[in-house]
């Protein structure tokens, strides 16, 4: 597994561009393990009346997710978000989704997941994703959902 210090440019791990970046960040990538950083500003997409919405932390734990698939499956020499490939990476079910609080413009979300991956091939890759969002300690979102990844040559 590919564990960079520094990390790369968010844009060069995810294929979203702002104002859908959910994303500041890579903390860690360990083994199965992945953290990463978010500021919530008055811009951002998913905020309306200064509040981060339960969409915008579920997405900012997809792209986690994401950034997780890209250093798992990356191959030698290869560059983490190759946009002559048709990648695809989408949540297929959410399977667990709690929501203890709504984190507003200003606060830094600290984003925690676990994968395990259930199926792979040449082409598609399926995983379980353990996730949690949390503000200053205390956890905002925590969610299981299940993942594809789905690769093409171009």
């Amino acid at each position: 597994m590919n564990n960079r210090t520094p990390f790369p440019d968010i844009e060069e791990l995810i294929p979203h561009r702002p104002p859908m970046v959910m994303v500041d960040r890579v903390v860690a990538v360990n083994g199965l393990k992945t953290e990463t950083s978010f500021l919530v500003k008055p811009e951002c997409l998913f905020v309306h009346q200064g509040i981060l919405s339960e969409m915008g932390m579920l997405e900012n734990l997809a792209q986690t997710s994401f950034i997780f698939l890209n250093y798992f499956f990356i191959k030698p020499n290869e560059v983490l978000w190759d946009k002559d490939k048709d990648n695809l990476g989408v949540i297929s079910t959410i399977l667990d989704l709690q929501v203890t609080m709504l984190p507003k413009v200003g606060d830094q979300l600290a984003t925690h997941t676990h994968t395990e991956l259930v199926f792979t091939s040449d082409f598609l890759k399926i995983c379980n994703i353990q996730g949690q969002v949390t503000v200053a300690g205390v956890t905002a979102l925590a969610a299981t959902m299940k993942m594809l990844l789905q690769t093409n040559e171009q």
